[in-house]
């Protein structure tokens, strides 16, 4: 008896090592920017990074952290990505963050992540740092004047993907 139970305890423990060594050996290059009493709707955030190869299809993620402070079921985002030549690409983004019922959509108990599509298999044509810029686009449907801090968020980050391509 236990015998078996050393067995099985030592069964769990590698697969526990086995699931967290596969979590952590994607190809996905993470970056974060963390708010301490929300997110200030001027304050812009940015992220620099260097893709891998030029003309090879990669996914950009936008990461979202909330807690229940958060008091929307959406959010807007104004994005800038500017190349190393200066070429600027800007989006107003809108993302869905809570079912109808309220219930929030990103995984997590006491902070919510969501990790949300920003480009998908993107190719870059130019070698060099690239800029993205964020910032929050919200305001209450009755005002025209956007919030001043965007309560309950918690941290913004960018994901960088590599798509490997099978030949």
């Amino acid at each position: 008896m236990n015998r078996i139970f050393i067995l099985l305890n030592t069964f769990t423990y590698f697969c526990f090592a086995c699931l967290i060594g596969g979590c952590s050996l994607g190809n996905e290059e993470l970056q974060f920017s963390s708010f301490s009493k929300g997110w200030p709707q001027h304050e812009e955030v940015q992220f620099s990074f260097t893709p891998e190869k030029i003309d090879r299809p990669t996914n950009l993620f936008l990461y979202l952290r909330n807690n229940e402070d958060y008091p929307f079921s959406n959010i807007h985002l104004i994005t800038t990505l500017e190349s190393p030549i200066g070429d600027k690409l800007v989006d107003t983004l809108s993302y869905t963050m809570a079912a109808p019922n309220g219930e929030w959509l990103g995984q997590g108990l006491l902070v919510h992540e969501s990790k949300l599509w920003f480009k998908e298999a993107y190719r870059f044509r130019v070698i060099g740092e690239y800029q993205l810029t964020i910032k929050p686009a919200m305001r209450h449907n009755e005002h025209a004047e956007s919030i001043d801090v965007l309560q309950g968020i918690t941290e913004v980050g960018l994901g960088v993907e590599r798509i490997h391509i099978d030949k």
